[in-house]
């Protein structure tokens, strides 16, 4: 019993050594590397969004919603997640596609490549009336 039990917290080590390694960051982020990645990618999501600002059927969509964008070392967004709502579905779904369209980001530099595989940006996307994508720190 006792080495089945060790057999399966071993397997569960090396499952979770298989996986990569992910840091989280955000607006408030403030590790310089990781800061000034995040800035160079909100700028670009901003001007992809600003650009390309979401409508549906000649209606300008307007409203704000959080989403994790997650970014691995060479700059290609592989995941984009709503993690709260704007509560209209398109305009969610336009959103993660005006994040995804601004990639790739540009490769990781030498210090965030040895603490991460991976980035999960967490930030709040504001679509404005004055036609504009503001991206944030959460409020809530």
């Amino acid at each position: 019993q006792l080495l089945r039990l060790l057999a399966e917290i071993e397997k569960r080590i090396n499952d979770e050594n298989a996986r990569p390694k992910k840091r989280y960051i955000s607006p408030a982020t403030r590790e310089e590397v990781y800061a000034i990645y995040y800035d160079a990618l909100r700028r670009k999501i901003e001007a992809r969004g600003t650009r390309d600002f979401p409508e549906y059927r000649g209606r300008k969509l307007y409203g704000e919603l959080t989403m994790n964008v997650t970014v691995d070392r060479d700059g290609r967004v592989i995941d984009v997640e709503v993690v709260q709502t704007s509560g209209n579905l398109t305009l969610d779904r336009r959103a993660m596609a005006i994040a995804r369209s601004a990639a790739p980001f540009g490769r990781f530099n030498e210090a965030m490549r040895r603490q991460a595989d991976q980035i999960v940006v967490v930030s709040r996307f504001r679509f404005t009336r004055d036609e504009t994508l503001e991206t944030n720190l959460t409020n809530r």
